[in-house]
């Protein structure tokens, strides 16, 4: 289907009985914002179980000079496809570091392996990706000999996100999650 807002309008049209669904946008369906700003409140549906976490990740262009969130002030990134979880995982984790995203990075909207390929070409400097680990497109760039990193979130950035947001959980990637990256990631997740 179109993800977890497609999936929970065919629950409550009831095209489908069960639906694997982020929390996250879960959490907007149940009180009506950000996905579900003009459709209203749904509370045609429940949780059965959490399956497994879609960690927000953030990769860099090793030429970027990027090593934080905050240095991502001025780049070129991209948010994932336009409305998407992804964008506003992004817009969160931003905020907490006191970046809007509409007007203190160069936004672009692109698919996860859009991403992966723009950063080989040079055409951005950083991508947002929230999937469960390892992700594909991330794999493929890690595995093509491209030297990027991955970007941690500082512990007081999380303590912020997880409070402020209650679908946000702590999912740090260990060590050679991805070929060539050494180094533990600290992140946040939504739960699928």
């Amino acid at each position: 289907t179109g993800a977890s807002k497609a999936n929970i309008l065919d629950v409550d049209d009831g095209v489908s009985q069960l639906a694997t669904v982020q929390n996250d946008v879960m959490y907007y369906a149940a009180n009506g914002t950000d996905l579900f700003e003009s459709d209203g409140k749904f509370d045609t549906f429940s949780t059965v179980a959490c399956l497994y976490a879609e960690t927000c990740q953030i990769i860099a262009s090793a030429d970027s000079g990027i090593q934080t969130v905050a240095d991502l002030k001025g780049k070129t990134v991209s948010v994932g496809d336009a409305g998407s979880g992804v964008e506003f995982n992004a817009t969160q984790i931003l905020a907490a570091y006191g970046i809007d995203i509409n007007s203190d990075i160069k936004k672009v909207n692109a698919s996860f392996g859009d991403s992966a390929d723009s950063i080989k070409d040079g055409k951005i400097d950083a991508a947002f990706v929230t999937a469960g680990a390892p992700t594909t497109a991330i794999t493929e760039l890690a595995t093509s000999g491209m030297d990027f990193s991955m970007v941690s979130l500082t512990q007081e950035a999380v303590d912020y996100l997880t409070e402020k947001y209650p679908f946000l959980v702590q999912e740090n990637l260990p060590a050679g999650t991805y070929d060539g990256v050494d180094y533990e990631v600290t992140c946040v997740a939504v739960q699928a």
